[in-house]
């Protein structure tokens, strides 16, 4: 028996990639499913809502998306693709119910439509006769206090939010839809919403500029592989099916959204009872209250529809200037707007367009039970029916329908109080698509064009996305496997996570553009003076974009500032002598540098003198006394300043930065512990006054009271130590054997002239000659043997030649270390 095969066995397993560089994605609903749309994406630490809708087969907060598993507090934008229930029903319950803190974009007719479909969604949920209690997720306050929160973007404008770039384009699908193209650190992800390619009476079809790389494309499937029929048929079919209804004395209702396909199919029909008199005798009805008030919308809007409307706008303009009576494009001769079923005079033939398209209630599911029980009567379906509603049921040609809006007919079959009603069905059913989606077909065209390595699909019922995945996996055949589109269609509340490879390109701007050369970036002969250079730049990311410059340059090319703190330390040492103290430091620092002594001038002003000698307050002629006090300035590794003044007053100085601030922690640790450690007190012990010469006296080692200190064994390493020294680290790391010292007459006869200390040296030869003025006892150069390579280390320059890039390498960083541990041998000692 054939056993379902574990994902990771289907799947190739992908390379590892650093975590922030994955983009995450994670359906709250309409994955695998259609309703509810909200989608989140993370990547660089920004997040994406992609709209939030409310399932309509659904009621109370099971129709909401699943909010619970992310935090909202952290989304910074919300982007609402369109109108409609499923996509944008939610955002009040966001902005008014949640952590949402974001910003909220749709465009400018999705906005002014947007408010008067929830405002009625709100009121049709409270009055709504139901068997069940309906639960209010949201009042009409919550409403129309949260929306101006939303801010109303055009097609092809860019708006940065957060990093964020934004940019819609138009998607056909309703009057507003809007797909968006986003991006967040150089990642480029359209999410195409509901969309639809087909060119219809008023709305533009999708569009997307084709030159625009995308690397993650987020897509409807709502028909999977499904194809239209042409839409010239489909029309036929409709009209026939709509006046055979009318032949046999029938009613046609048609449940429609009231906003969308509606308008769409108003066009069609009017067109047709124009064409048609025959049937200008049978009243066409457009029951929503709601369309009425939206209809502004759409003749506000006409500048955003495509040629067709605005060519019928352009002739009514002209009827209209030649006195003739004449309204837009949007007033229809033979359309009767309909504000509620108690002024309809139901006798005779009729055709009704009412919402909602699903028939879960309001005006179509009442009249879906007032006519379902008459053959003569037929329903027609225009739009794509979700799962679990009533017009879904409808379409599997349901023998009975269960009566919500109905409270007495005669048709009405009755049991008990207690239990469902049901009202017997023997309408016609018939269905033809005008919902304003991609077939198979047009969506599977759109993904090639497209061509992005990574395809998300939602938006479609589990199957039809299933076949739809199925189908673009087919098309990777033949394909390497680098250039294969990897699709996903994840349920609700699965994350995915898409590794993004991206190279990271610094523009180098300012000074330092003007002071290294192109090639010398990218390590082609680059010289230490534009190494140090580099070694200095300073890496400066604005919006995920990387700028390379000089740290003078932060302020024009980044809008920063540059600050050098200057720390300072005081401590009072009262025993400590100055001569203790620099012995101490000599011995955990080395070398210690003295600065030229300065004098800090304190003025003060006798008491005798302020107050006068005769008890007078006028103090005389001459009342200031200036007091010198000597300072004596030590200098510890070249960044340390220490500063002595009399009765063991100290003040550490130094420049802040993370090594600095290292190396002045060691400093005041040895100085705080001078006083106490047992070698201080020793030569503490035998300090006295003599007359006879020191080496300590030539060098000035003593202190203001003529004491000297015992010479500090390291300070002022002779450098025939320093090299005895640093043979002995090389012989531990290369043995003994290996290391041999070279006079100059060993030197290769062919060598030219050395460089200085700081220059490159060769590695195609031997090539220096023996410097002159090398310190007494050290050769000019170190002949390193490791297996069969040699190296040559210069002792007047720390140089390593070797013609093996792995060894010198090694007796490079071998060199270092030992110069860092013994100090350079070329420094002069005492």
């Amino acid at each position: 028996m054939a056993t379902k095969r574990k994902h990771s066995a289907i799947v190739p397993e992908e390379e590892s990639v650093d975590p922030s560089d994955q983009l995450m994605f994670l359906g709250l609903g309409g994955c695998n499913e259609v309703g509810r749309s909200c989608h989140i994406l993370q990547y660089k630490g920004k997040t994406v809502m992609l709209d939030a809708g409310m399932h309509p087969a659904y009621d109370g907060h099971a129709a909401l998306p699943y909010f619970d598993e992310f935090d909202l507090s952290t989304i910074d934008v919300l982007l609402i693709s369109h109108f409609h229930i499923d996509h944008a029903a939610a955002l009040p319950y966001v902005l008014s119910k949640t952590s949402f803190k974001g910003r909220v974009f749709m465009t400018h007719s999705t906005k002014a439509i947007y408010k008067w479909l929830i405002q009625d969604s709100v009121r049709v949920g409270t009055t709504a006769t139901s068997s069940e209690q309906r639960t209010q997720l949201y009042t009409e306050h919550d409403h129309l206090s949260t929306f101006p929160q939303i801010e109303a973007i055009d097609y092809h404008t860019t708006h940065t939010v957060s990093g964020i770039r934004i940019t819609p384009y138009p998607a056909g699908h309703v009057l507003g839809a809007a797909m968006f193209h986003l991006d967040i650190a150089g990642l480029s992800i359209l999410f195409t919403g509901d969309y639809s390619r087909e060119e219809d009476r008023h709305l533009i079809p999708a569009t997307f500029p084709s030159n625009t790389k995308v690397d993650v494309l987020i897509t409807e499937s709502t028909y999977g592989v499904a194809s239209h029929t042409p839409r010239k048929e489909r029309e036929a079919h409709l009209l026939r099916t709509i006046t055979g209804i009318l032949d046999r004395g029938g009613r046609a209702l048609l449940p429609v959204f009231a906003l969308g396909r509606a308008q769409e199919l108003l066009l069609i029909l009017d067109e047709y009872w124009a064409a048609h008199p025959e049937y200008q005798r049978v009243p066409i009805y457009y029951a929503s209250n709601l369309a009425r008030k939206c209809m502004v919308v759409y003749q506000t809007y006409i500048g955003a529809m495509n040629d067709n409307i605005k060519r019928r706008f352009r002739e009514r303009m002209a009827e209209a200037s030649t006195g003739a009576s004449a309204g837009g494009p949007w007033d229809f001769r033979f359309i009767r707007s309909l504000k509620s079923l108690d002024r309809f005079d139901d006798v005779g033939p009729s055709v009704m367009l009412a919402s909602p398209g699903m028939m879960q209630n309001g005006v179509s599911r009442e009249l879906l039970e007032r006519w379902a029980p008459d053959a003569r009567n037929g329903v027609v379906i225009t739009g794509y029916s979700v799962e679990g509603t009533m017009a879904k049921q409808i379409m599997n040609e349901a023998e009975s329908i269960p009566a919500v809006m109905t409270k007495s007919s005669a048709s009405v079959n009755r049991r008990k109080d207690n239990e469902t009603r049901n009202i017997t069905r023997r309408c016609s059913v018939a269905e033809y698509s005008f919902a304003a989606h991609v077939d198979g077909t047009e969506n599977r065209d759109f993904i090639e064009a497209i061509a992005a390595p990574n395809i998300v699909l939602v938006h479609g019922e589990r199957h039809n996305m299933a076949r739809l995945k199925s189908r673009l996996l087919s098309l990777n055949q033949g394909k390497a496997e680098k250039d294969k589109a990897r699709i996903h269609n994840p349920h609700n509340c699965d994350a995915v996570h898409i590794p993004i490879r991206q190279d990271k390109t610094a523009r180098v701007v300012g000074k330092l553009a003007e002071r290294v050369r192109p090639n010398a970036l990218q390590g082609e002969g680059t010289s230490e003076e534009e190494k140090q250079i580099i070694r200095n730049a300073v890496l400066v990311e604005n919006d995920f974009k990387l700028s390379l410059m000089d740290p003078e340059d932060l302020r024009e090319y980044a809008g920063l500032t540059t600050t050098t703190i200057l720390c300072r330390q005081k401590l009072t040492l009262a025993s400590a002598s100055l001569s203790l103290i620099r012995w101490a430091l000599e011995g955990a620092f080395g070398g210690v540098e003295e600065l030229p002594s300065t004098f800090s001038h304190d003025t003060k002003m006798t008491e005798s003198l302020a107050n006068g000698e005769d008890g007078s307050t006028t103090p005389p002629d001459d009342p200031i006394e200036e007091i010198d006090r000597r300072e004596t300035r030590l200098k510890v590794m070249n960044v340390i300043t220490l500063i002595y003044r009399a009765q063991g007053e100290l003040i550490v100085e130094w420049e802040g930065n993370v090594s600095n601030d290292s190396i002045a922690d060691a400093v005041v640790a040895v100085l705080l512990g001078v006083e106490s450690s047992p070698a201080a007190v020793k030569m503490s012990s035998k300090l006295n006054s003599h007359s006879h010469n020191h080496d300590d006296e030539q060098m000035g080692n003593s202190d203001q009271n003529g004491q000297h200190a015992p010479h500090n064994p390291h300070a002022h390493v002779a450098a025939s130590t320093q090299y005895s020294r640093l043979l002995l680290f090389l012989e531990a790391q290369f043995g003994s054997e290996g290391i041999t010292p070279l006079s100059a007459a060993d030197l290769p006869s062919t060598a030219t002239n050395a460089p200085t200390k700081g220059e490159v040296a060769t590695t195609d030869a031997f090539s220096q000659t023996a410097p002159t003025d090398l310190p007494v006892g050290v050769p000019p150069a170190l002949k390193i043997a490791i297996d069969a390579n040699e190296a040559l280390v210069w002792m007047a320059t720390g140089n390593v030649e070797c013609k093996h890039a792995v060894t010198k390498a090694r007796v490079q960083a071998v060199l270092e270390r030992a110069m860092e541990t013994v100090a350079p041998v070329w420094r002069a000692g005492g």
